[in-house]
């Protein structure tokens, strides 16, 4: 029984300090390449972060707010997020709270993709991503 307990806490700590340096680097190398992708209401602007490349959140919106200057008529102005929050990533769990890229908003990229087709005879430029 005391050995079950053990490891049920050694699992809960690991757990805990991979969400906090150096172990959170190591996860974030690893598992986050091309992870983090974004994109418009209908797909037509989809952008990726790069995680040894400074591609950061604010370089995405950046990206962002210059596609909205050249398609200022676009219905939905928002910035969405295609990755969703995976309960198992336990590396995650930290940035599920405190990351801005969580406070985006998330769409289903099903969704997406449905309304792109939806809307591919009407759009100027469908293939414009970054």
């Amino acid at each position: 029984m005391i050995k079950k307990v053990i490891i049920a806490m050694t699992v809960l700590i690991f757990f805990i300090l991979s969400n906090y340096p150096p172990l959170d680097l190591v996860f974030h190398t690893f598992t986050n390449e091309g992870y983090y992708k974004y994109t418009n209401y209908d797909g037509s602007n989809i952008m990726q972060e790069g995680v040894h490349k400074n591609y950061g959140l604010d370089r995405i919106k950046r990206l962002h707010q210059f596609w909205l200057n050249k398609n200022h008529e676009a219905p939905d102005k928002a910035l969405y997020r295609v990755f969703w929050k995976n309960p198992l990533a336990f590396w995650r769990w930290k940035n599920y709270f405190q990351d801005e890229r969580y406070k985006l908003p998330y769409k289903d990229w099903d969704e997406i993709k449905a309304l792109a087709e939806k809307n591919k005879s009407t759009t100027k430029n469908p293939n414009n991503s970054y």
